[in-house]
């Protein structure tokens, strides 16, 4: 039975009883039952979406840290449908982007207003529940401390595109998903025999090579490129370089 009818049925019978027995005191016990009744009736509402998170979706929760948000990937990856059950982003981290949209500093400006733009886009999605939660955590930790304190309080997940959390996260026994991983995952696979069209944009370090790059930032070294550094050129793979940087991938011009 919902709040809502015991509330009606309540105020019904109070109502009834008050004109049947003409007995104030007991009708004023009943109205006081019935504002009782409406007060839990508006906390539920304040809190009902929180309820509602472990109810429906078990506690799957995953809280954004400042990295995703600024990274900005997050929204289509939910819009896509890759992530389930509830996101959530802690409300001191929106507080601290709402003052430093107005910093001086260009870079904190610019990282402040994107991340708050990304959480409207969030706000907006229709895909999976989406929260702006205020949880007490410790005001004299730092900030990755503090999103591990957070996550750990509602038992949640960190989604993040810093390298370092995942490593942090093992330490503090919180799950990490890492975007950089999702996107490394998607990466088509590149083989020696493959063949692609590239733009030459510069020079090599050795002579008569060219440089050009794929889509993701993977460079590409194509062997007598020189002479073709402004255009764009079918090419053949020939051998991959795995490197601490990533992957460099050696090319020869077709033909």
């Amino acid at each position: 039975m919902s709040i809502l009818l015991i509330i009606s049925v309540m105020l019904f019978l109070s109502i009834e009883f008050f004109i049947f027995t003409r007995d104030t005191k007991l009708g004023i016990l009943s109205l006081a039952s019935l504002i009782i009744l409406l007060t839990i009736e508006q906390i539920l509402k304040k809190i009902g979406w929180e309820l509602d998170i472990f109810k429906s979706n078990k506690g799957d929760i995953k809280v954004i840290d400042e990295s995703a948000l600024i990274d900005g990937r997050i929204v289509d990856i939910v819009r896509a449908g890759f992530i389930g059950g509830s996101i959530v982003v802690p409300k001191y981290m929106v507080e601290k982007f709402k003052k430093l949209s107005n910093s001086e500093n260009q870079l904190e400006r610019f990282n402040a207003r994107r991340a708050l733009d990304i959480i409207a886009h969030l706000e907006e999605n229709n895909r999976i529940p989406f929260k702006i939660m205020d949880v007490e955590v410790s005001s004299h930790i730092d900030e990755k401390k503090k999103i591990f304190e957070f996550a750990k309080k509602l038992k949640a997940s960190v989604i993040t595109s810093e390298l370092m959390m995942i490593k942090e996260g093992a330490i503090e026994n919180v799950p990490i998903l890492n975007i950089n991983d999702l996107a490394f995952a998607l990466k088509p696979v590149i083989l020696p025999g493959d063949e692609m069209n590239i733009f030459i944009i510069k020079e090599g370090k050795e002579r008569e090579q060219g440089i050009g790059y794929l889509e993701d930032g993977t460079m590409v070294v194509v062997e007598d490129g020189y002479n073709f550094i402004g255009k764009k050129v079918d090419v053949k793979v020939h051998s991959l370089l795995q490197t601490s940087n990533g992957k460099i991938i050696f090319a020869r011009i077709k033909n």
